[in-house]
């Protein structure tokens, strides 16, 4: 047989062969910069989001509004610039894993979710080919008519649509990819949006930054789809409320995604 490394082409066995070989025990993966800079760097924007948040009125007393604001997004900006600086300096991490073809397809699953929600947050776009379009790109039809309390669109999956879009991409790269780095910048998506969104719900039940009454939290769910699974919400009229050409647009750009990690 041919042995690996004799041309310049390794046989597919040579090639999982060495990437088994390059996989380091978890402590040293753990203690890899780009690891510990991206997964640090969440757990630090979490971290001072709640504690600022939630301390908001005590901070503003002490430093005042301009320095309440100002040391939010310094540090705010400092834990991403860790994420930022870990890929960029550091790179994607050592090796995890082989990334098979079942790996392949959750992840393409989720990030097609993550991409549905957040082409959906964003203005409906009119279809280019129906009789009645007037050239101008977003659906001046599609005016929300239901009442600001009822529960529409994506809000029958999560009362944080706009967290976790976000989160379902992040889950759906680190289900495709191989390295640990970028495994773990892309994990911090759905942290931010399980904590994040659950802190949220706290500080709006206490009538501090908004309000969620109980009876619009007895029929959504902070976390996606418990809502939808447990009868509290309906299927059909989630896919009705849908921005269909926005949608198409997503599925789309999903494929696009999971085309570029088949290449990689």
């Amino acid at each position: 047989g041919r042995r690996c490394g004799v041309s310049g082409v390794q046989p597919r066995g040579c090639a999982t062969a060495a990437a088994d070989e390059a996989m380091l025990p978890p402590a040293q993966v753990l203690a890899h910069p780009s690891v510990y800079l991206c997964g640090g760097g969440w757990l630090f924007f979490v971290a001072e989001n709640a504690v600022l948040s939630e301390n908001r009125q005590v901070f503003i007393d002490r430093l005042g509004e301009r320095g309440y604001k100002s040391c939010y997004g310094l540090l705010s900006t400092c834990s991403l610039a860790s994420v930022a600086y870990g890929l960029w300096r550091h790179g994607p991490g050592p090796r995890l894993r082989t990334v098979g073809t079942p790996s392949l397809a959750l992840g393409s699953a989720l990030t097609c979710v993550g991409l549905v929600g957040a082409f959906n947050l964003a203005p409906a776009l009119a279809n280019p080919m129906s009789d009645d379009f007037t050239g101008c790109p977003l659906d001046l039809k599609a005016v929300r008519a239901e009442k600001p309390t009822d529960v529409v669109g994506l809000e029958r999956v999560t009362r944080h649509p706009q967290f976790w879009s976000l989160g379902f991409l992040g889950l759906g790269c680190a289900a495709m990819t191989p390295f640990a780095g970028t495994a773990a910048a892309a994990l911090g998506f759905p942290l931010v949006a399980l904590v994040n969104g659950t802190h949220l719900d706290s500080r709006h039940r206490r009538g501090m930054g908004g309000s969620l009454s109980v009876e619009r939290e007895a029929k959504t769910s902070g976390v996606p789809f418990v809502a939808l699974l447990r009868g509290r919400q309906a299927w059909a009229p989630l896919l009705d409320e849908l921005k269909p050409v926005n949608s198409v647009l997503a599925l789309g750009a999903s494929a696009a995604v999971m085309a570029a990690f088949v290449a990689t």
